[in-house]
């Protein structure tokens, strides 16, 4: 035995135990526990603030938990499926900050239960009076709307009726002024005078025309004072196209600042050494669209003017921001500064480095503070000093998350030890404490103190999870790629497992069930149905929007297969791969160009790069398109469209595919796949799931995708069939495929 294998059956075996295979419910060997199901992921308990519900498996681990100004109280959200009502029910939890290291009992302040694809609570906002707690909230399946809540009383009342979902919102200190982006409403194309005359198309999406409503990923901006009866509309100079919807408002509610797209790089923004930005330049933008990079814009409220405040692109994060007290200046974290020094030394400092910064309004002057990316965290207004957090990942341990301070003296700032008022400082570090084998639990830290205050899912004492294993492997090409393996909870080292990859990145200090999304990924699922399940990083930016991507991610595929078949784990002939989203594009590829014949794939709602796609597909889209062909599929360059293109080599494909499809728009995106295959007479199905989101969040829905998942791959890998009689016609309609499969000589 080799010596990496031993070192795995000492790690997860007290002793050798055989593998079996039989029987669709599977029972641990000398263990009650049973294997985890595709239920369990769905009912499992997770939090659920600030921004990432839906996210199976990434979620905030750091600074969910908001803490009245006063610090006395916190508050975060806690989120679970609930597959008998196919909602999602949310949860608003508030602690007593001095009772988390002794008996910290929660007080739930509000419940929604969301029956639609939006958030049921997000969003939380105390206000100065340390009672009260400004939130967004959907009900069933109302529009999601701004709702307060008196912690003391529990008086919940709803604040805005608008015709449409609020995405975000800000106040001011006192609530006097509100600030809130909401979706723009959807046009009805079937109008009398359409009927009569016709439309004339511009920039209507196929998508929409087929479906008869015009829709919008455009946000509206809107401002509300109090004692006002009507909203006002704020116009912007970019475009708030959903992408990032932070608000930040001034505590004396007469500025705004938020992020918006720029369709129009600046040229020299090129210099900036981030792959990011760099990936925004490696496509043409057409007239119009957006680049995918955003700028902060100020607006001045009393005069409803907007400006840009800094000629530089702004951070994807969303918590880089703090006003100072006075509501006259406002510091930025981790941001890039203007390509404008004439210093040959700055200019290049400037191109790799960010800072941190304040500016002053109306003036727009900037002021650094330092270099490196730090989170401004609190302003004493008495002493003038600003706590401010080292930006650490998400997963990253507590004990490496540090705290430093700078006071501002005049126009300059100067580090300094800690603040010296007495202003709430020194408060506990609410966590996710977890780890691959670790699940969820929220914890209290202070210094060496640690105390779990909620465990999030007791109900996991009783399963048998798989354990991961964090690994890695050369690319073959100088690069070395790392994931987790999922490794069955009887494991045995002296058996070859079947293999499913799941795509689409890992996090090596995440507890994840299904995945990193909540699309047709089931890994511990998968491994308690005796399959090695490999959650891989694929997210290489220096490749993306590049014509070598797809190969250079398919030679990832390709040697993480060989490292784990000379590791003796598994068994090559049999081994599925699942895309989501952008790894549609990877999974297709490889069906269509590896050496190797895989046993069994999954496609779900993602884009490929194939020609129907690109005729139907927006101005964005056909531009990423055409950077990862690198060409237009017209003309003399169509011939490396047809030599790359997935879509083109249908006649290639060996492999029995799965395809999900969550809306109307995944279907024009999944049907070359579907139609060609089904023409030539291969082993294609096709799952349509009407959710109309791209990451599902409803019970059913998630039920329906990631089962679809472990019953294709048993099928294939296994030759296991779920007795559940509801999936008879299921295994007709897979029998007939695997007929298609089968050469003459069988």
């Amino acid at each position: 035995m080799s010596s990496w294998r031993l070192f795995v059956a000492l790690l997860l075996l007290s002793g050798p135990l055989a593998s079996t295979e039989k029987g669709w419910s599977q029972r641990i060997q000398q263990s009650e526990k049973r294997a985890v199901t595709v239920s369990d992921a769905v009912a499992m308990k997770r939090v659920g603030e600030p921004l990432l519900v839906g996210y199976t498996g990434i979620g905030p681990a750091h600074d969910f938990a908001v803490f009245s100004p006063d610090g006395k109280h916190f508050a975060f959200v806690v989120t679970t499926g609930d597959l008998q009502r196919n909602a999602n029910n949310y949860s608003l939890l508030v602690y007593r900050t001095a009772d988390v290291f002794r008996s910290a009992i929660p007080k739930e302040v509000a419940y929604f239960s969301s029956a639609s694809n939006r958030a049921g609570i997000s969003n939380l906002r105390w206000l100065d009076d340390n009672d009260t707690i400004f939130f967004l909230g959907s009900e069933g399946e109302e529009p999601t709307q701004l709702y307060s809540i008196r912690c003391s009383s529990g008086d919940l009342k709803k604040l805005t009726k608008h015709k449409t979902s609020l995405r975000s919102f800000a106040i001011s200190a006192h609530g006097s002024t509100l600030a809130f982006l909401a979706d723009k409403p959807e046009r009805d194309i079937e109008t009398r005078a359409i009927a009569r005359y016709g439309l004339a198309i511009t920039t209507e999406s196929l998508q929409d025309l087929m479906r008869g409503k015009i829709t919008s990923f455009e946000r509206e901006l809107f401002i509300v004072q109090q004692g006002a009866r009507t909203e006002t509309r704020l116009q912007t100079v970019g475009s708030l196209d959903g992408g990032i919807n932070d608000l930040f408002l001034s505590r004396d509610g007469r500025h705004l600042i938020l992020k918006t797209g720029i369709s129009e790089l600046p040229k020299n923004w090129k210099q900036y050494e981030d792959q990011t930005i760099q990936t925004a330049f490696r496509r043409v933008i057409p007239p119009g669209a957006s680049s995918g990079l955003l700028r902060y814009e100020w607006i001045d409220l009393s005069t409803n003017q907007s400006t840009p405040i800094l000629e530089a692109p702004a951070p994807f994060s969303s918590d880089e921001l703090l006003w100072a007290p006075d509501s006259r200046s406002v510091l930025l974290g981790g941001v890039y500064l203007p390509l404008d020094s004439n210093d040959v030394g700055r200019q290049k400092e400037r191109k790799s480095a960010k800072y941190v910064i304040e500016i002053r309004l109306p003036t727009r002057k900037v002021i650094e503070v330092r270099a490196g990316e730090l989170i401004p965290v609190h302003w004493d207004q008495q002493a003038n000093v600003v706590q401010f957090r080292m930006r650490s990942n998400q997963s990253q341990a507590v004990s490496e998350r540090k705290d430093v301070y700078y006071q501002k003296v005049q126009d300059e700032w100067k580090q300094v030890l800690s603040s010296s008022s007495g202003q709430p400082k020194h408060l506990p570090d609410i966590v996710v404490d977890q780890d691959l084998n670790i699940p969820p639990r929220i914890v209290a830290i202070n210094g060496a103190t640690r105390q779990t205050i909620l465990d999030l899912n007791p109900q996991f004492a009783g399963l048998a999870f798989g354990r991961v294993e964090p690994i890695e492997w050369p690319d073959g090409s100088g690069e070395t790629m790392n994931g987790g393996l999922y490794l069955p909870p009887n494991y045995d080292p002296s058996h070859r497992y079947p293999l499913v990859i799941q795509t689409h990145g890992f996090d090596p200090h995440a507890f994840w069930i299904d995945g990193p999304w909540s699309t047709a990924f089931a890994a511990q699922p998968l491994a308690g149905r005796g399959i090695v399940v490999l959650q891989i990083n694929d997210s290489v930016e220096s490749w993306r929007n590049t014509s070598v991507e797809s190969e250079r991610i398919m030679r990832a595929y390709e040697s993480a297969i060989d490292f784990l078949d000379q590791k003796g784990i598994i068994d090559p002939r049999r081994v599925g791969i699942v895309g989501f989203s952008r790894t549609c594009l990877y999974v297709k590829y490889t069906l269509t160009h590896s050496r190797r014949r895989f046993a069994a794939a999954v496609a779900s709602d993602g884009f490929d790069g194939g020609y129907f796609e690109y005729v139907a597909a927006g101005p964005l889209a056909k531009s990423e398109m055409e950077a990862v062909a690198g060409a237009l599929p017209f003309g003399p360059e169509l011939g490396l469209w047809m030599r790359k293109a997935p879509g083109f080599l249908l006649d290639k494909v060996q492999t029995p595919i799965q395809l999900h499809a969550n809306a109307a728009a995944s279907l024009l995106e999944q049907w070359e796949w579907f139609a060609g295959l089904k023409r030539l007479g291969k082993a294609v199905d096709l799952l349509y799931i009407p959710a109309d989101v791209h990451i599902l969040m409803k019970p059913w829905d998630r039920m329906a995708a990631e089962q679809a998942s472990v019953d294709w791959f048993c099928f294939w890998l296994k030759g296991e069939e779920n007795p559940n009689p509801e999936k008879a016609t299921q295994y007709v309609r897979w029998r007939q495929l695997r007929a298609l499969t089968r050469s003459p000589s069988e």
